[in-house]
């Protein structure tokens, strides 16, 4: 009975340390990246004044609740987000760029990234990009993901910096 007792005590025990650890590791403000986004696993974040702590190639946390487009909507509809949790994202273009889609390239201010527009989702749903050109306006940001079907800006277009809650750091 003894024996019972000491393993149902280690058991609870670890898992008490492991919600306390979590929980610490949270109001840390590290955060385990759960989509194929972005290559990454940890990212550190911080708070951010999207007037000026925004530049290309940083990664941001993005609320998706701030977005009012058709496109999250339906993302949300086919499971692609989720409004509780906030998108992890990179940036791709700010404002003033120039941003043109092609059927596989991505092209920002005339340099190009070898980005596909996919035409349909994993499940066969219809997919549209985003039409372009378009030239980014004050508090305008192009989201950009790793993964040829990562869901972003070629599909929902420009992100207001209002959306932007925080910027994260890759860890590991």
């Amino acid at each position: 009975m003894k024996r019972k007792f000491a393993v149902f005590y280690i058991l609870v025990t670890s898992l008490c340390l492991a919600a306390f650890f979590f929980v610490m590791f949270y109001g840390l403000g590290y955060r385990v990246n759960r989509s194929a986004s972005l290559p990454f696993l940890i990212y550190k974040t911080t708070h951010i004044n999207p007037e000026t702590d925004i530049r290309c190639g940083d990664c941001v946390l993005v609320d998706l609740s701030k977005i009012s487009n058709a496109v999250i909507d339906q993302g949300i509809e086919r499971g692609y987000v989720n409004l509780r949790e906030p998108m992890l994202k990179r940036i791709g273009a700010i404002p003033g760029d120039t941003v043109v889609l092609t059927e596989n390239l991505l092209s920002v201010n005339d340099e190009v990234i070898e980005m596909k527009i996919a035409p349909h989702d994993s499940n066969g749903k219809e997919l549209s990009a985003w039409p372009t050109p378009i030239t980014l306006q004050l508090g305008e940001y192009w989201l950009v993901s790793d993964p040829e079907r990562g869901f972003d800006s070629r599909y929902f277009g420009p992100v207001n910096a209002i959306a932007f809650t925080h910027k994260a750091k890759p860890i590991f």
